[in-house]
This record gives C-alpha cells, sequence and structure tokens, in this order.
C-alpha cells in the first residue's frame, strides 16, 4: 500500500485525516489504550505493536487497524518508523 491508496482506505472506512509520525530508532511505549480507533501504515523503517497476546511487526506498506480501547505498546526498529495513521 502506497500513501495515496492508504488516503483513499482510511476515507472509505469513515477514518479523519491522516497524518505522519516519525519514531527515533529503538523508540518502545508501555503498555497502553486509546479511546480512539486507528488504521495506521508504515511509511519507512520498522514498527511492531505488542499486545498482550503477541507481536505483530510491520514494515512499509502494511497496514493495521487498532480498536479503540485495545491495550498494546509500540516499538520502532533500529532505523527507526515513519508511519501514517489516522483515527476515529
Amino acid at each position: 500500500m502506497n500513501e495515496m491508496e492508504f488516503r483513499q482506505r482510511a476515507a472509505e472506512l469513515g477514518y479523519g485525516e491522516p497524518q505522519v509520525k516519525d519514531f527515533p530508532p529503538n523508540a518502545t511505549s508501555e503498555l497502553h489504550a486509546h479511546d480512539f480507533s486507528a488504521f495506521a501504515m508504515v511509511a519507512d523503517g520498522e514498527f511492531t505493536l505488542g499486545f498482550e497476546d503477541g507481536d505483530a511487526t510491520y514494515h512499509p506498506g502494511d497496514s493495521c487497524e487498532v480498536a479503540a480501547g485495545t491495550r498494546h505498546a509500540e516499538k520502532s526498529g533500529p532505523a527507526g518508523a515513519t508511519v501514517w495513521f489516522a483515527t476515529k
């Protein structure tokens, strides 16, 4: 998936205007949840979401959805990560 396809799919799914976030190398977050759903696509680097039942690692072009209230942790790879995301 590229940026244009991501934007189109986000709109089809009812998400707001996509934003981009750069994660520094090997950045990590604690296990947490959001009060919004998110649709994300990795544009560059490697990005891992750690869930209570296991991890999922994403590479450029990969996308995922995380429902509101889902507990997860975020981790970027050794070169960092650029992630497009949209919320609803």
